[in-house]
């Protein structure tokens, strides 16, 4: 019985051996392998969510558009205080990627913040931000001029290098109060 074992374990050893050395497959190369990939890519991408077919992520202006819009369809079906509770209680639903939403009113005080609730009940007029501006000021002097605006913030390297700090996108939501993303890359 030992033997038989032995022999059936030599012939197992042999065969995957030997199975694998002359082997009839092949790596594909040069045009035989575009002519299939080719072939796949066509079957593949008439499929929809395909592993071929990727949805390209947004640009970070369009992000912080898109987080507003979302915070205004809330306040359309929830209203304005349950909006400000929601965004400060979950925050997480109104976080895209490194884009941020918030709410202030024209006097610097910040209703609703998703990326830190801890800001939300504070005034922030005075604060500057890392590059040494008064940035929730510069976002109510630029509404005074339009109602909604897209801009974005860029700094200079020590090298003169010129390099953009942040994506901005506010919103007047009446005369008082300002809705707006930002997007750090």
């Amino acid at each position: 019985m030992k033997n038989f074992i032995i022999l059936l374990f030599l012939i197992v050893i042999i065969f995957s051996y030997f199975s694998k050395a002359y082997s009839d497959l092949k790596p594909y190369d040069g045009e035989e392998f575009d002519l299939i990939s080719k072939r796949f890519k066509f079957d593949k991408t008439r499929i929809p969510g395909s592993g071929y077919v990727q949805r390209k992520p947004d640009p970070l202006n369009v992000l912080a558009k898109k987080l507003v819009l979302k915070c205004k369809k809330y306040i359309v079906k929830f209203g304005l205080e349950r909006t400000i509770s929601i965004i400060n209680e979950k925050p997480r639903k109104f976080r895209d990627f490194k884009t941020h939403l918030f709410i202030i009113d024209i006097n610097g005080n910040v209703l609703a913040h998703s990326g830190n609730p801890l800001f939300a009940g504070n005034n922030m007029i005075t604060i500057k931000n890392s590059i040494g501006r008064l940035f929730i000021q510069d976002y109510i002097n630029k509404l005074h001029q339009v109602d909604k605006i897209n801009y974005f913030n860029i700094i200079t390297l020590e090298n003169n290098i010129p390099y953009i700090y942040n994506f901005v996108y506010l919103e007047k939501l009446n005369n008082n109060m300002i809705i707006g993303a930002v997007a750090t890359p």
